[in-house]
C-alpha cells in the first residue's frame, strides 16, 4: 500500500533529520556558532513536523473505537500548539543571543561551520529525495490517499526550506574562515530566527483555533448561510457550527427550518444540496437538523 510505503520513507527522513540535529547541536557548541545551533532549532522543529506527519499516517490506517469515536485526530493540534509554543520561546533566545554577539563578537571555527552545514545540506536533499513528491496515481475518490498526499507534500515543501537555509549556513562559514567576517554568523542567526518566526506563528494560531473548536479561517458562516438560504423550501437557518479536529477533518452541524407541507423526499433533497454546498466549501463531515415552520405534536390514538 502506497500509505505504508510513506510510513516507511517518514521512520528514514526523521531518523536523518534527527541527527542532523544532534551534530548541529554538538557542533555549534564546539566551534561556538550560532548559526549552526539556530538551523538546528529549525532542524528540530521539522523533526517534529515529521513526527506528527508520521502519525497522521497512521491514524488514517485505523478505525474509531467505542470510546474514542473520532479516534485521535486532535493530537495532532495539540502536538503542533506544543510544538510552536516551544519553539516561539526558542526563536526569541536566539535572537537574543544574536544581538548579544553582534554587541560584543566571539571568534568562531569556521571551518566546522561548513562542515557540519554541508553534511546538514546533503541529507536534507537525501531526505526530499527520499520522502519524493507523488501526487499522480492518486483520484479524488480515495479520501485517506488525498490526504495522505496533502501531509507528505507539506513535510516535502519543508524539507526542501531546510535544504536552503543549510546551503546559506555554509556560505556564512565560508566567510567566517576565510575572511574572519564573524558578525556574519549572528546575523544570519537573527535572520534564520525571524523566518522560523514566521513560519511558526501560522500553526500556533491554527492549532490553538482547533483545539478551542473555533471557525477555521478559510470559512465565513455568513457566506455558507447565504448560500443555503438560497435554496426556496429554507426559511431560516440557526445554530450553525463549523470546527476542524484536525488539518484535514472539518466538521458542521446546523439546524435548518422549512416551509411547511414538504414532503420526506422533498425533505432529503434539500438536505443533500447542502451537503453539495458544504462539501464544495471543504467541509466533510456534515450533520443537518430539519425543523418544519408550523411544527405541532399531536397524539395518534
Amino acid at each position: 500500500m502506497e500509505i505504508n510505503k510513506n510510513i516507511k520513507k517518514l521512520y528514514l527522513v526523521i531518523a536523518l533529520n534527527l541527527g542532523i540535529v544532534i551534530a548541529q547541536v554538538l557542533f555549534g557548541f564546539i566551534s561556538n556558532s550560532l548559526a549552526l545551533i539556530t538551523d538546528a532549532v529549525h532542524n528540530f522543529q521539522d523533526v517534529v513536523s515529521l513526527i506528527i506527519a508520521l502519525i497522521a499516517a497512521i491514524w488514517m490506517t485505523k478505525k474509531p473505537t467505542e470510546t474514542m469515536t473520532f479516534g485521535y485526530l486532535r493530537a495532532e493540534a495539540m502536538a503542533g500548539f506544543v510544538n510552536a509554543l516551544f519553539l516561539v520561546g526558542a526563536v526569541f533566545f536566539i535572537i537574543f543571543s544574536g544581538i548579544e554577539r553582534l554587541l560584543f563578537p566571539e571568534e568562531i571555527e569556521g571551518l566546522y561551520v561548513i562542515v557540519v552545514g554541508f553534511i546538514a545540506f546533503v541529507l536534507n536533499s537525501l531526505s526530499v529525495f527520499i520522502l519524493g513528491f507523488h501526487h499522480h496515481g492518486h483520484g479524488d475518490d480515495d479520501h485517506h490517499h488525498h490526504h495522505e498526499d496533502l501531509n507528505i507534500s507539506a513535510a516535502y515543501l519543508h524539507l526542501l526550506s531546510d535544504a536552503g537555509i543549510s546551503l546559506a549556513v555554509v556560505i556564512g562559514g565560508i566567510f567566517i574562515y576565510f575572511f574572519h567576517i564573524y558578525w556574519i554568523d549572528p546575523v544570519i542567526s537573527i535572520l534564520f530566527s525571524l523566518y522560523i518566526l514566521k513560519e511558526t506563528v501560522p500553526i500556533l494560531k491554527k492549532s490553538y483555533k482547533i483545539l478551542m473548536e473555533g471557525v477555521p479561517e478559510q470559512f465565513n458562516l455568513n457566506k455558507i448561510e447565504e448560500e443555503i438560504l438560497k435554496i426556496p423550501e429554507i426559511e431560516s437557518v440557526h445554530d450553525i457550527h463549523v470546527w476542524a479536529l484536525s488539518s484535514n477533518d472539518i466538521y458542521f452541524s446546523g439546524h435548518i427550518t422549512l416551509k411547511d407541507g414538504l414532503s420526506f423526499k422533498r425533505v432529503d433533497e434539500i438536505i443533500q444540496q447542502i451537503i453539495e454546498i458544504l462539501r464544495k466549501e471543504g467541509i466533510n463531515h456534515i450533520t443537518i437538523q430539519p425543523e418544519l415552520k408550523n411544527f405541532k405534536c399531536e397524539n395518534v390514538n
